[in-house]
C-alpha cells in the first residue's frame, strides 16, 4: 500500500516524496559501495591465506571493477525497457549471490568468480540509482537530492577501511563478504515493499550489441592498461600501452559509429551539445585525481608515514567524513539556488587548502593539524561531487537521462582508476633504484599531493562551464 502511495506522488513529485524515494534507493547501494573499499583493505591478508601471487590477487579488485564497468551500458538500456524496481531487486540478488560465493571461496579462482558476479550486480545498482532519481524529481532541485544519493559513494572510502580493518582484526577476511548478506537481505525486503515500480519509458532504441562491444571494450581495455600502469610503474611497458591504445581505438570507433547510426547507438553524442553535461563529464574524469586519487594515497600516507594501523588510519579519515556530512545538505541547497559553477569553484579553492598542507606534513606533524586539514578536505569533497553529479542532467531531456548516466558513470570509473594508477606510479617512480628511507618515502608522498593540487586547480577551466543562475535570482 505504501509503495502505491509513493508511486502516486512521483507522478506529481513533491520534495518529501522524492527524498523518501532517494533514501529507499540508497539503502540497496550501501553494501556494494562499502564492499569495494573493505576488500582493498583485505587484499594482503587474502594473498597470504590463499597462497596467491601479487599479479593474481590484484584480479580480486580488477575483476570487480571490470564487471561493474561492463554492465553500465547494459543497465542504461535495460532501465528504459523494463521495470526499474525489478532490475534493481534482481541486481541486488546477483550481488548477494556473488557475496556468498566470495565468502565461501577457499581458492583464488573461486574468489575472482564471486567478485565478477558481485561487480555485475553492483554495476547495475550504482548505474540506475541516479537515472531513477532524476526521473522521480525531474532536473529541478537535484542538488539536495544528489546530496543523499551520492552519500554512500563518498563515505565508502572513509568508512570502508575502518570497518574492513576491524573485521579482519576481530574475525577473518571471509567476513568482509559475509557481512554483505544481512545488509543485502534487509535491503531486498525493504525495497520489495517500499520501492515504487518505476515503469519503463517509451524507449525507441533496440538493444545494440555493437554499442555494448565497443563501449564495454573501451572500458575494459583502458582499465586493464591503467591497472598495469599502477603495478609496473612505467608508461612505456607494452602491457600498459597496448590495452590503452586498443581502448582509444575502440572509443574512436564508437564515436564514428554513433555519428553514422545515431538511432542505434546506446549513448547519444547529442548529450555533448549540452555545455553542463560536457563540463560535468570532464570534471568526473578529472575527479580520479581531485577526489579518488587523494582518497587512495591518504590511507597509505597515514600508514606508511605516520605509522598508523589500517583501522586507525580509517578512524583519522572519519574527520574527512564529518566535513562532508556537515557541508553536504548546504551544498545541495546552494547548488539548487545558484547553480553548480560557483559551488564547484569555491570547493576547488577549499580542496587546495585541504590538500596542499599534506605536501609539507611529515611524521612529526601535530595530529590536530592533520585532522583539521582532513575536515576541510571533506567539505571540498562534497562540493566537488554533488553539484557535478546533479549538473550532468541540467537541460538534458528525459529520454536521454539513462544515456547520460551511462556516459557519466563510465567516465567517472575510468577517471577514478586513472587517478589512482597515476599517483601510485608517481610514488613508485620516485622510489625506483633508491634506498627507501623514511625521508625519501615522505618526499614521494608529498610530490603526489602536489600533483593532486595542480590537477585540482586545472579543474577550474571545465567548472566555469557548469550551470549558474545567480543573475536570474537577483531579478
Amino acid at each position: 500500500m505504501q509503495s502505491k502511495n509513493i508511486k502516486t506522488k512521483i507522478n506529481n513529485p513533491d520534495h518529501s516524496s522524492v527524498v523518501k524515494v532517494a533514501i529507499i534507493l540508497v539503502l540497496g547501494a550501501i553494501a556494494p559501495m562499502l564492499d569495494t573499499t573493505m576488500t582493498n583493505v583485505a587484499i594482503n591478508t587474502i594473498m597470504k591465506d590463499l597462497h596467491s601471487s601479487v599479479n593474481l590477487v590484484q584480479w580480486v579488485t580488477t575483476s570487480y571493477i571490470l564487471a561493474l564497468g561492463l554492465v553500465v551500458p547494459i543497465a542504461g538500456w535495460a532501465v528504459d525497457h523494463y521495470s526499474g524496481k525489478k532490475i534493481y531487486l534482481s541486481a541486488l540478488f546477483v550481488f548477494l549471490t556473488g557475496s556468498i560465493i566470495s565468502g565461501l571461496a577457499t581458492d583464488i579462482n573461486l574468489l575472482i568468480i564471486g567478485r565478477v558476479i558481485q561487480g555485475a550486480g553492483a554495476g547495475i545498482i550504482i548505474s540506475i540509482i541516479t537515472t531513477l532519481v532524476v526521473r522521480a524529481t525531474g532536473t529541478q532541485g537535484l542538488g539536495s537530492i544528489m546530496a543523499i544519493v551520492g552519500l554512500p559513494a563518498v563515505l565508502a572510502p572513509i568508512l570502508g577501511p575502518t570497518f574492513g580493518g576491524f573485521i579482519i582484526k576481530a574475525l577473518d577476511w571471509h567476513w568482509i563478504f559475509y557481512v554483505n548478506i544481512p545488509i543485502a537481505l534487509a535491503s531486498l525486503i525493504l525495497l520489495y515493499f517500499l520501492m515504487p515500480e518505476f515503469k519503463p519509458t517509451v524507449a525507441k532504441k533496440a538493444f545494440d550489441w555493437l554499442s555494448i562491444l565497443l563501449l564495454g571494450g573501451t572500458f575494459t581495455s583502458l582499465i586493464l592498461g591503467i591497472t598495469k600502469l599502477s603495478t609496473s610503474g612505467k608508461f612505456t611497458n607494452s602491457d600498459v600501452l597496448i590495452p590503452i591504445f586498443i581502448g582509444i581505438a575502440l572509443l574512436i570507433s564508437y564515436v564514428i559509429y554513433a555519428l553514422l547510426f545515431p538511432q542505434k547507438a546506446l549513448v547519444s553524442l547529442k548529450l555533448f551539445k549540452f555545455p553542463s553535461f560536457t563540463a560535468s563529464s570532464i570534471l568526473l574524469l578529472m575527479s580520479g585525481l581531485t577526489v579518488n586519487g587523494a582518497m587512495f594515497i591518504l590511507p597509505l600516507y597515514l600508514q606508511n608515514i605516520r605509522g598508523l594501523s589500517v583501522m586507525m588510519s580509517g578512524v583519522y579519515l572519519i574527520s574527512q567524513g564529518l566535513g562532508l556530512l556537515i557541508a553536504r545538505s548546504q551544498i545541495g541547497k546552494l547548488t539548487d539556488r545558484i547553480g553548480a559553477r560557483w559551488v564547484v569553484l569555491a570547493s576547488i579553492a577549499i580542496a587546495v587548502i585541504g590538500t596542499l598542507p599534506f605536501a609539507f606534513f611529515n611524521a612529526k606533524t601535530a595530529t590536530w593539524l592533520i585532522l583539521i586539514t582532513l575536515f576541510i578536505r571533506g567539505i571540498a569533497q562534497g562540493g566537488m561531487t554533488i553539484p557535478i553529479m546533479s549538473d550532468a542532467y541540467s537541460g538534458v531531456p528525459s529520454e536521454l537521462v539513462s544515456e547520460a548516466t551511462t556516459a557519466s558513470r563510465m567516465l567517472q570509473n575510468i577517471g577514478g582508476a586513472f587517478g589512482t594508477a597515476l599517483l601510485a606510479t608517481w610514488i613508485q617512480t620516485q622510489l625506483n633504484h633508491q634506498l627507501v628511507t623514511p625521508t625519501k618515502l615522505n618526499s614521494a608522498y608529498q610530490g603526489a599531493f602536489v600533483v593532486t593540487v595542480i590537477v585540482t586547480l586545472l579543474a577550474v577551466i571545465p567548472a566555469w562551464f557548469l550551470s549558474h543562475h545567480i543573475s536570474s535570482n537577483k531579478k
